[in-house]
């Protein structure tokens, strides 16, 4: 599609970016989508028009006009989506990028505002890399007579049906006499689902281009079923590479990797992303985890079956000194903590990930060094970490996932200190960040004021909104059940899939 550049526009978007609501110029005509008014249509104006939907900043009816990219005179996620996916070069069957001038009667009607001051939306903020409708397979190892599949999208208000949703199509049987019901998704729409024969119900899932086939892996309680993932259709889960690594306290660090399905150690031409893991031992299939694991390797293949050429994913293992490497030395460790996490090492494990471990997968394999194309994911202690070694090597690391962060081990005034030693002037340079917290326990409850409360420190430093989101889930525990049911969104949110 060819895209409209209007000269004059972009020189009056001079003095209308200056403003936080876009305001009306002397220039009748822009592009349907053209929310900034600047004369072009591009990702900035999908990322305003979600920072307006999270109340971030607040659109006037003028700019709302041209916002408004599927005419239905409302401005939400739709809206976003829309402008994302002609940005990608996709087909929309919209007006999108046709000039259109102001109707002064025309009364726009806005989304009402968000409370938070993060936007705590899961769909994608940039430009979707990936066909998003996808189809969804529900195992019925229960053996229930009727399985529906609840879908919705809380940032958006939406829902595919009122509770309990719509009745799953038969697929077929699978070895183990097994019924397999099936349903097509756009998650783009739709980013969670809950199974359920309208009286038991599984926990919720995270939908996005990473999810594939679902089955219920615990069946207590019967109003919150822990799920497990499988990629449909696919029995080959990749490769893992077990490798030891001299670590400086004077031991071997176990470290796996595993390449994906295709992977070609000759084809040097093709380079991968790399997802760096924390608590690695817990990621993959085979963890003798109570709680059965990420499967993060099932997940990333998940991926492939959409579409996705793959990841190289890395973890690595922790000791029994975790909470010690995994708790960065920021500061004077909170009393009621000290013992335990005080004279913390994690700069020293900081150090050892991003050059001893890197260092030998890009020597080893075929990967991006690119730092869009690598990520630092972890949970709890694992999760300040994570965040720690993402924030330190920011040239190395593009994208962070910090999940059910342990930041209150240490006070505000430590962490103030800590983040205002940074320069987040140039946006281009910053990861992007994906904070969780669940709130299901005691002990999520107690992470989530400063998991909360870190992305609005940051924003109130400069650091870029659009680079950030805070997800919440008020159902979720703090375990591998429900860090594997949002992985997918994390893997499809950090690298704007």
């Amino acid at each position: 599609m060819k895209k409209v550049l209007l000269t004059l526009s972009v020189l009056l978007a001079a003095l209308i970016i200056l403003c936080v609501s876009a305001s009306a110029s002397a220039v009748d005509l822009y592009p349907i989508g053209d929310s900034d008014l600047n004369g072009v249509v591009n990702v900035k104006d999908a990322t305003l028009i979600q920072k307006h939907v999270a109340s971030i900043v607040t659109l006037d009816d003028y700019a709302a006009f041209f916002a408004d990219a599927d005419e239905n005179k409302i401005v939400n996620v739709k809206d976003a989506t829309l402008i994302q996916k002609f940005v990608a070069g996709m087909e929309t069957n919209s007006n999108v990028n046709t000039l259109a001038a102001h109707p002064d009667s025309l009364q726009i009607v806005t989304t009402p505002p968000a409370t938070s001051e993060i936007p705590t939306t899961t769909a994608p903020i940039e430009v979707p890399k990936m066909d998003t409708n996808i189809t969804i397979y529900f195992s019925n190892n229960q053996k229930w007579t009727k399985v529906n599949a609840y879908l919705y999208n809380e940032a958006a208000g939406t829902q595919n049906a009122d509770w309990p949703g719509v009745a799953m199509k038969l697929h077929s049987t699978n070895d183990y006499g097994e019924q397999i019901y099936m349903l097509d998704v756009d998650v783009s729409e739709f980013n969670r689902v809950v199974f359920n024969n309208g009286t038991s119900q599984t926990m919720n899932a995270s939908l996005s281009v990473a999810s594939s086939g679902f089955y219920i892996a615990k069946n207590t309680p019967k109003n919150s079923m822990a799920l497990g993932v499988y990629a449909f259709n696919e029995v080959n889960y990749g490769k893992i590479d077990k490798v030891s690594l001299d670590y400086p306290d004077g031991y071997k660090k176990p470290i796996q990797i595993w390449t994906p399905n295709g992977y070609d150690p000759a084809d040097t031409d093709t380079k991968y992303p790399v997802i760096y893991l924390l608590d690695g031992q817990n990621q993959f299939l085979g963890t003798t985890n109570g709680y059965g694991g990420w499967v993060t390797d099932k997940i990333a293949t998940c991926l492939q079956t959409n579409g996705h050429k793959g990841f190289i994913l890395v973890g690595i293992d922790n000791s029994r000194n975790r909470d010690k490497e995994l708790t960065p030395d920021i500061g004077d460790v909170v009393a009621k903590y000290k013992g335990t996490f005080e004279n913390g090492v994690g700069e020293t494990f900081s150090n050892f990930v991003a050059n001893d471990v890197m260092e030998y997968v890009k020597a080893n394999y075929n990967v991006s060094d690119k730092p869009e194309d690598n990520a630092i994911i972890g949970s709890s202690s694992g999760g300040i970490e994570a965040f720690y070694i993402g924030m330190e090597n920011m040239d190395k690391f593009g994208n962070i996932g910090s999940i059910s962060p342990a930041f209150m081990l240490f006070g505000k005034a430590d962490w103030d200190t800590y983040l205002a030693k940074f320069d987040f002037t140039d946006a281009d340079k910053l990861p992007r960040i994906y904070f969780f917290n669940g709130g299901a326990d005691s002990l999520e409850k107690e992470l989530k004021p400063y998991a909360e409360a870190m992305p609005q420190w940051m924003a109130k430093l400069g650091y870029p909104e659009e680079k950030m989101t805070f997800v919440f889930e008020d159902t979720f525990s703090h375990n591998e059940y429900a860090w594997r049911m949002i992985m997918p969104e994390i893997i499809a949110w950090l690298f704007e899939l």
